[in-house]
């Protein structure tokens, strides 16, 4: 996978990291924070930013709640993307996450950014029932 850089504050960070949702259906997410993390026991505030229409989602993790087993090269957090995503729309976002120390803030302004990327947010499985397959009759002249 090719990277591209984003500049945020005189700096750049890669971002070549993708996380896929489906809508309607809870998900893990994987990501790798602790490697940029500063603070001690910090909140990770996730700001997604669909690329379209500039909406914005957030959630607030607090990082004791790491599932991971190898938690200095990956992390996994679970919240219910079912909730943060109800009303969102199907297609592609950026996405990032800030640390801090509070559990209510988001507002991302002056937080340190430790992680950023690509999400693909997918439409519900179920979006289509069944096919539809019209009759076609043909008319033929013979003439």
């Amino acid at each position: 996978m090719a990277a591209f850089f984003i500049s945020t504050n005189d700096h750049f960070l890669p971002h070549d990291i993708m996380i896929v949702y489906t809508i309607g259906q809870d998900s893990d997410t994987i990501v790798t924070l602790n490697e940029s993390t500063t603070i001690q026991n910090p909140y990770y505030l996730f700001v997604f930013t669909n690329v379209s229409t500039k909406v914005q989602y957030k959630v607030i993790v607090n990082s004791a709640s790491d599932t991971s087993n190898y938690p200095d090269r990956v992390n996994i957090y679970t919240f219910s993307t079912i909730n943060l995503f109800a009303t969102a729309q199907a297609g592609q976002y950026s996405y990032e996450v800030y640390e801090q120390g509070s559990s209510t803030n988001l507002n991302p302004t002056g937080l340190n950014l430790v992680e950023c990327g690509k999400m693909l947010l997918n439409p519900a499985a179920n979006l289509i029932q069944q096919g539809y397959e019209p009759e076609t009759i043909y008319k033929g002249y013979a003439g």
